[in-house]
């Protein structure tokens, strides 16, 4: 919204209703001095987006007594209304648990990847860069599948698999 002032710019949105259905809102917003279209009604001026706007309003007022209406049998029967369903686990995500998930499987892919660059390694290629275009042009994939090895992941995946090979100092 500041930048819309700022800038001059018109507020567009796909319908009116949209913005919001609060006419009070909306006449502000066009007091102030916002420019607002809705794409549902392109030729639409002011005075008509105010009409759309107390519509609008008329209607969420409408919505809000017909859901009330439908609920009050249910409540009246002692159904219990919102909140738990059954389908929510008890405890929220292990945000631990999955760290360790991802750590381990990012270190079984360096592992797995070990053999291949400790065969580039043996046909010459000492540097991550050189160890990441040979990768490259093979076409194997990166840990998380492309197939464009930066020199980057190369130097993550020799520390991943420090046990396995001796990480060389060259980035270039």
């Amino acid at each position: 919204m500041v930048r819309c002032r700022q800038l001059g710019a018109v507020l567009a949105a796909a319908r009116l209703d949209r913005i919001t259905r609060r006419a009070h809102t909306l006449s502000q917003l066009l007091e102030d001095g916002y420019s607002i279209r809705a794409a549902d009604m392109p030729g639409a001026d002011d005075l008509m987006i105010r009409i759309c706007a107390t519509m609008a309003q008329k209607e969420r007022e409408l919505i809000s007594e017909r859901t009330r209406a439908a609920l009050a049998p249910a409540r009246a029967r002692g159904k219990a209304l919102g909140g738990e369903r059954g389908y929510r686990p008890d405890a929220g995500p292990d945000a631990r648990a999955a760290a360790q998930a991802r750590r381990m499987e990012a270190e079984q892919t360096a592992h797995r990847l070990a053999l291949e660059v400790e065969a580039l390694r043996a046909a010459g290629f000492t540097t991550h860069r050189e160890l990441a275009e040979a990768l490259t042009a093979r076409g194997v994939p990166t840990p998380r599948g492309s197939t464009q090895w930066p020199h980057t992941t190369v130097a993550r995946l020799l520390v991943r698999a420090v046990p396995t090979l001796p990480v060389s100092g060259a980035c270039a």
